[in-house]
């Protein structure tokens, strides 16, 4: 569910910049035929959140209050402290690639608040359902609707992971082909193996959650998240 916020916010970034810059659509040619693919990488990494509650072993236990409440915690108080000692840098909670264009390290403290923002987020929609009874039952709702929708649903992951694998294989022949260039530039060279690494695991996410049939579980497997007592 991390993962899919990391290949979310770093997609729609790209995407964003297709419209802003020419040379962008130029990224990873000539072995990615159009940028405007990231748009499925996206829809993906989107389909991923629902599954990964399902797939998802770990149980943690609550103490004192719901996890959701700990995961607003971290997440504003990360937002404080950048809009208090770096302001400037707030832009880079939603373009993080802006970062790796200094030559310092100096944004660091910056990408670890990031960190906990992400993290923090992950565990609110985690447990959103216990935010309030009547969107648990929003949830359930929702759950049943994706059931009956189940097999469009499972092809329309299945095309997006795949398209997804697709477009990591070009980032990857692209950064060996300009490996030497990239050694130059370390902090850029880690924005590609950020947003690589988190492209592999959104491809290999929705892979399973299709061999699985997430998507068509019975409903006592409910696809809402779970409601607690």
């Amino acid at each position: 569910m991390f993962n899919s916020i990391v290949s979310l916010v770093y997609g729609a970034e790209i995407v964003t910049s297709l419209y802003v810059s020419p040379h962008a659509r130029r990224l990873y040619s000539p072995y990615l035929l159009d940028g405007s693919l990231l748009w499925l990488a996206i829809l993906a990494a989107v389909l991923n959140i629902v599954p990964a509650k399902l797939i998802g072993k770990v149980n943690l236990r609550r103490l004192l209050f719901h996890h959701y409440v700990y995961g607003f915690l971290a997440s504003s108080i990360s937002l404080l402290l950048v809009a208090f000692f770096a302001p400037a840098q707030l832009f880079l909670l939603l373009m993080p690639s802006l970062g790796f264009h200094a030559i310092s390290l100096q944004n660091m403290p910056v990408y670890a608040a990031l960190f906990f923002v992400y993290g923090g987020l992950t565990l609110v929609i985690d447990d959103i359902g216990d935010v309030s009874w009547r969107f648990a039952r929003f949830l359930d709702r929702l759950g049943t609707t994706a059931r009956k929708s189940g097999r469009a649903l499972q092809t329309l992951h299945l095309f997006s992971a795949l398209m997804s694998m697709y477009i990591l294989t070009c980032g990857l022949l692209w950064c060996l082909e300009n490996s030497a260039q990239l050694a130059g530039f370390p902090l850029q060279a880690a924005y590609h193996a950020v947003f690589l690494s988190s492209l592999l695991v959104t491809s290999v996410s929705g892979l399973k959650a299709v061999e699985e049939g997430l998507w068509f579980l019975h409903k006592k497997y409910d696809l809402a998240w779970n409601v607690h007592a």
